[in-house]
């Protein structure tokens, strides 16, 4: 009779043992260490007691010393983090947590004739945008340019970025999948998803949303770790009762947690539901493309302390969504936005989550 206790099976159980004893260990001498200071040396004492073991290479690290220096740099502050990493940079921790959540589910041309010429100013504000976001591509970096008054090219911020050695990254096109339907009506229709997102402490928490097809509009965002059904139902109650009246046409998956209850109480609000087919993702295009833009600006670059946590950094992403982001498929202009930016004045840069995101505007004068 075969084991069931084969060599990948006995190692996933060694690292949930791990992880359930150190986890505790290290969260009881974080709070016991109340400084900043002392959080600073056990950090710096584990990395240390790698690079003796290790003198003279390339340090690798086992699972159990990520753990640690993960756990450990989690308790210190922002200015305290920076100068206790000697031998692991920021990306590294952050890699380490996608690891361990992964485990824990393993699962130069020439001038048109005609076109101006740009100013000096110009071109060196669509370096400095291009450094300061090097995950930004050119119709991104066009966005934020038009949005400051600027009127500059696909083409010459391509032109511009390879003159000064700054390959951005491609465009990444999708052809068009919707429907005529879906596209005649979509200043009718909500669309609902469901995504999830994994805490450094592996607790899974499932995002609900609703967005307005024609604007980009979020109507609700929330948070639950356990998604019933029964909570569901609640949140487009209330979404009942925050408007008039519910839209015409409301898209979801076939997802369980959309119930039956859930589409007859749409229905009685005056609602239709339009339920996708089975592993269609490309026909909820606005809402995926959504989540991948929150993941890749947002959700990728930070490590999820809580349930709290959760919810300040998608409050303070939503908003700059639908306020600050320019949409390409609103013809970069900005949902929310009812006035028109100033042409002239000084541009300044504004810092959204710690500076994860930089928001680009112009002082009135």
């Amino acid at each position: 009779m075969t084991s069931f206790l084969t060599p990948a099976t006995l190692t996933a159980i060694l690292y949930y043992l791990q992880l359930l004893l150190l986890a505790p260990i290290y969260s009881l001498m974080s709070i016991l260490l109340w400084r900043d200071q002392d959080r600073e040396i056990l950090l710096l004492r584990q990395q240390l007691l790698i690079l003796y073991r290790q003198l003279g290479r390339k340090p690798t690290y086992g699972r159990l010393e990520k753990l640690a220096l993960l756990l450990t740099a989690l308790r210190l502050s922002k200015r305290r983090l920076a100068t206790a990493l000697l031998i692991v940079q920021p990306d590294t921790l952050i890699r380490w947590h996608r690891e361990f959540v992964r485990r824990h589910w393993t699962f130069r041309p020439k001038h048109r004739p005609g076109r101006p010429l740009l100013t000096e100013e110009i071109q060196d504000l669509v370096v400095r945008i291009a450094r300061q976001n090097p995950h930004w591509g050119s119709r991104r970096i066009q966005g934020e340019m038009l949005k400051l008054g600027l009127k500059v090219s696909r083409s010459t911020v391509v032109r511009l970025l390879r003159r000064h050695a700054l390959r951005p990254p491609p465009d990444h096109r999708r052809s068009p999948t919707w429907s005529q339907f879906l596209g005649q009506y979509k200043d009718f229709i909500w669309a609902a998803d469901f995504f999830t997102v994994t805490t450094a402490r592996l607790r899974t928490f499932y995002v609900l949303f609703f967005m307005e097809l024609r604007s980009r509009h979020f109507m609700l965002c929330n948070v639950t770790e356990h998604p019933q059904a029964e909570w569901v139902v609640q949140q487009l109650r209330i979404l009942s009762l925050q408007h008039d009246r519910l839209p015409r046409f409301i898209l979801h998956d076939r997802d369980g947690k959309f119930s039956e209850e859930f589409d007859a109480f749409a229905r009685a609000s005056g609602s239709k539901i339009i339920k996708l087919p089975a592993r269609s993702p490309n026909l909820n295009a606005y809402a995926e493309r959504w989540v991948r833009s929150a993941r890749e600006e947002c959700l990728d670059q930070n490590i999820v302390l809580s349930v709290r946590h959760l919810r300040y950094v998608l409050k303070q992403y939503v908003e700059y969504f639908m306020r600050r982001s320019p949409h390409q498929g609103l013809g970069q202009h900005l949902p929310d936005s009812t006035e028109e930016s100033p042409a002239t004045g000084r541009i300044r840069c504004r810092q959204v989550l710690g500076g994860l995101i930089n928001d680009y505007y112009r002082e009135a004068a």
